[in-house]
């Protein structure tokens, strides 16, 4: 779990860490960084509910400063695949000519 402005989503040379604060339970925790996720073949990241739809559009459309720690998750030899329900997918705007891949 890596949340936005905590000091673990700026690590760089840990490949796990741990978090002692977090606001979401349990409060104590081991999280893998972003030098680990990047390292990874394959990352995998499941949003379902409407509840994620705004996240899920800042994350993979938006060009925030500093971004989401999510939209730094880029494999540097692996491939990142996200999976979204309709409703966790609601916010995202499709180019013309792409579908969904279903």
């Amino acid at each position: 779990s890596l949340f936005p402005l905590f000091p673990v989503s700026q690590e760089r040379d840990q490949l796990v860490a741990p978090l002692e604060d977090s606001p979401k339970p349990p409060p104590q925790r081991v999280t893998l960084t972003l030098p680990a996720l990047n390292a990874a073949r394959s990352v995998l990241v499941v949003a379902s509910g409407a509840s994620k739809a705004s996240v899920v559009r800042r994350i993979l459309e938006g060009q925030e400063e500093p971004p989401l720690p999510a939209a730094l998750v880029r494999p540097s030899s692996g491939r990142l695949c996200w999976f979204l329900d309709e409703a966790a997918a609601a916010e995202l705007r499709i180019p013309e000519g792409r579908n969904s891949g279903m």
